[in-house]
C-alpha cells in the first residue's frame, strides 16, 4: 500500500500555450469566438481529497447545465466525507471505530468501495490492503508526523497482526460491514479513483459523452476531444528525488477513450538510511518496505477505481509478479524498472493499442 502524497506519473498534453492550474471551482472556456457561440470545451478544476481534480468537457451539441460545476464539486465533496480518514466523524472513522464483531450498516458507496477492495485484495493474494495503515505510519509515512526511522522487528511484527482484509465481512444483503478483528482502513488508494468515476456517472446522466476527469491523478476518458482526437496522457519519466520543480519528461505519450488510468510509483516518497533506500510503499505481507527495482506502474482499465487499486498492488508486487498479474488477467499495464543507466519500460501485450507511437 502507498502512503499518501503527489501521484505525480500521468499529465494531460495540452494544445497551445501551458495554462495554469485552476485551484478554486471555476469555469474556463476555450475555443470562443464570440459571447453567444457554445464554447468548444469546458473546464472545471478545484481541490477535494487533499489534492487537485479537473474535469473537461467537450459539449458539442449538449446544452450544459449551468450549476454543473457545483453538482461535480458537491459530489466530490460528499464522497470525501465518506472516506476521509482526517476526520472522526467520516463513515469510514465510524466503520474503524465499530466493536468487532458488530454489523454495521454502511451507506452505498462505501460498500460498493469496500466490495471493490476486497475483490482487488483476493485477485493480488493480498498486495493490494487498505488495513495496512498502521505499519505505513510507524514506518513515518503516514498522516501522523513520526521521525523516519526503522522500526524494530518486534514493533513491525505487532503491526503486521493487526493487517488483513480477510478480518473484514461483508453481507450485501444487509449492506453491512463487520470487523472481525480490530484492523483499520485507509481506503485513499481507490477512492480518488472511485470519485473519478462517479463524476463520470454524472456527467453521463447529464448526456454528455466526450470527456476527461482526473482527481489526484486518477483519470477516467471519454469519447474525444474538441478536435476529434483522442485524449493524449503522457506518462512522466520518473527522477529519483524530483520535487516536481522542473517541467517533467515525458516517457510515453498515449491515445485514449473510453477508459480509465492510473499510475502508482515509489520514486518521489521515500528516506535513506545507512546508505539504504526505504520506499514509502508497504508490502502489506511482511510489513517492510518493497525492495526491488520497479519505479513506476501504470494500469488502463474499464474503470478508475480498479486501475487505481491495481496501481497500488503491482507497485507492491514488483516487475515479475506484475507482469505475472497482468498477463494472467488480459491487463493492461506500463512498468517502468530502474536500471543502472535509466529506465526500462516493460508492457503487457493489450497496453501496445494505447501507444500513440510519436
Amino acid at each position: 500500500m502507498v502512503a499518501k502524497g503527489i501521484k505525480p506519473s500521468i499529465k494531460i498534453i495540452r494544445t497551445g500555450p501551458r495554462a495554469s492550474f485552476l485551484v478554486a471551482c471555476v469555469l474556463f472556456i476555450t475555443g470562443l469566438q464570440g459571447c453567444a457561440e457554445k464554447p468548444e470545451q469546458l473546464v472545471f478544476s478545484g481541490l477535494v481529497m487533499g489534492t487537485t481534480y479537473q474535469v473537461k468537457i467537450v459539449p458539442n451539441n449538449i446544452v450544459v447545465s449551468n450549476n454543473l460545476a457545483d453538482q461535480i464539486h458537491e459530489r466530490l465533496q460528499s464522497l470525501d466525507a465518506t472516506f476521509t480518514t482526517y476526520q472522526k466523524t467520516s463513515e469510514l472513522m465510524k466503520l474503524n471505530q465499530s466493536p468487532i464483531n458488530q454489523p454495521l450498516v454502511v451507506s452505498e458507496e462505501l460498500f460498493e468501495v469496500l466490495t471493490i477492495t476486497k475483490k482487488i485484495y483476493q485477485e493480488t493474494n493480498g498486495a493490494f490492503d487498505p488495513t495496512v495503515g498502521a505499519l505505513v505510519n510507524l514506518w513515518g509515512f503516514g498522516p501522523d508526523y513520526m521521525d523516519q526511522v526503522i522500526p524494530p522487528s518486534e514493533a513491525i511484527a505487532q503491526h503486521l497482526s493487526s493487517v488483513g482484509l480477510n478480518h473484514l465481512l461483508l453481507d450485501k444483503q444487509a449492506s453491512t460491514a463487520t470487523r472481525q478483528s480490530d484492523i483499520h482502513l485507509d481506503l485513499s488508494a481507490v477512492a480518488k479513483g472511485y470519485a473519478v468515476d462517479e463524476v463520470a456517472e454524472l456527467l453521463a446522466s447529464h448526456g454528455i459523452e466526450n470527456y476527461l476527469v482526473e482527481v489526484g491523478g486518477e483519470l477516467r476518458l471519454n469519447g474525444h476531444k474538441a478536435n476529434g482526437e483522442r485524449w493524449r496522457i503522457a506518462i512522466e519519466q520518473p527522477f529519483p528525488g524530483q520535487s516536481g520543480g522542473q517541467e517533467d519528461a515525458v516517457q510515453e505519450v498515449l491515445a485514449l477513450e473510453n477508459v480509465a488510468v492510473a499510475t502508482s510509483g515509489d520514486y518521489r516518497n521515500y528516506f535513506e538510511k545507512g546508505g539504504k533506500r526505504y520506499s514509502h510503499t508497504i508490502d502489506p505481507r511482511t510489513g517492510y518496505p518493497i525492495d526491488h527495482n520497479l519505479a513506476s506502474v501504470t494500469v488502463i482499465a474499464q474503470t478508475a477505481a480498479r486501475a487505481d487499486a491495481l496501481a497500488t498492488a503491482m507497485m507492491v508486487l514488483g516487475p515479475e509478479g506484475a507482469l505475472t498479474l497482468a498477463e494472467q488477467n488480459d491487463l493492461a499495464v506500463y512498468l517502468l524498472v530502474k536500471r543502472v543507466d535509466g529506465f526500462e519500460p516493460k508492457t503487457t501485450t493489450v497496453f501496445s493499442q494505447y501507444l500513440l507511437g510519436e
